[in-house]
């Protein structure tokens, strides 16, 4: 097992994080250890989510509110963020020399695979070594082999895909639009440097409500 903490991001693992400060709650003794969430950001609307980074939280809750304070100060270039716990993300290969990973993706790799009920998946693609993964639909599919199988057919393009994340839509916690509007509403004069004034938990709280009602 490595020594360091192991991250989708790249710039992440050229750190070189001890491992302690790992994705998980390994034991009583490291319970203070948070858990590393990916953070997805739209960057303008009508544009897709791009991954920005990662934070570490003792929940998604908190990951959000984290994320929204490091990616998203007072609203600068974000009209969206999109939290999802790394354990969540499934990872392809990636390619070298500029080949499609999709390419490589055959009806085989379902054989063997544990299926359940049809489920919605988030695709992200990576184009360019050194960019970011970007958002590039959702689909239905009853194990994660077949939602890389199935997102061949829907999202292969003539431009080369290096790598693709898949993680299920539920595993997401997701506030755009107007709901992510209404966690930065003007604050009055002077009130914007703290951060308790926004009430944003308690926004969150009321999104999480209205989505499950």
């Amino acid at each position: 097992m490595s020594d360091f903490l192991n991250s989708l991001d790249p710039r992440i693992n050229r750190l070189n994080i001890p491992a302690e400060f790992g994705t998980t709650f390994p034991s009583k003794e490291n319970k203070d250890q948070f858990v590393t969430f990916e953070v997805f950001v739209q960057p303008k609307e009508n544009k897709p989510f791009q991954h920005e980074g990662i934070v570490h939280a003792p929940t998604i809750d908190m990951a959000f509110l984290f994320a929204k304070e490091q990616f998203s100060r007072r609203g600068m270039s974000c009209t969206g963020v999109w939290v999802v716990n790394t354990n969540n993300v499934q990872v392809s290969p990636i390619t070298e020399n500029d080949e499609d990973i999709y390419d490589f993706i055959h009806e085989e790799i379902m054989e063997g695979a544990e299926k359940g009920d049809s489920e919605e998946y988030e695709i992200f693609h990576l184009k360019k070594r050194g960019k970011q993964h970007a958002h590039v639909g959702s689909l239905d599919a009853t194990c994660f082999e077949e939602a890389l199988f199935k997102a061949k057919d829907k999202f292969q393009e003539e431009k080369s895909v290096l790598n693709i994340w898949v993680a299920k839509s539920e595993d997401f916690m997701k506030i755009d639009g107007e709901d992510f509007a209404d966690i930065w509403e003007t604050l009055p004069e002077k009130k914007y440097r703290d951060a308790m004034d926004y009430k944003a938990t308690d926004k969150i709280k009321k999104f999480k409500a209205e989505q499950n009602a």
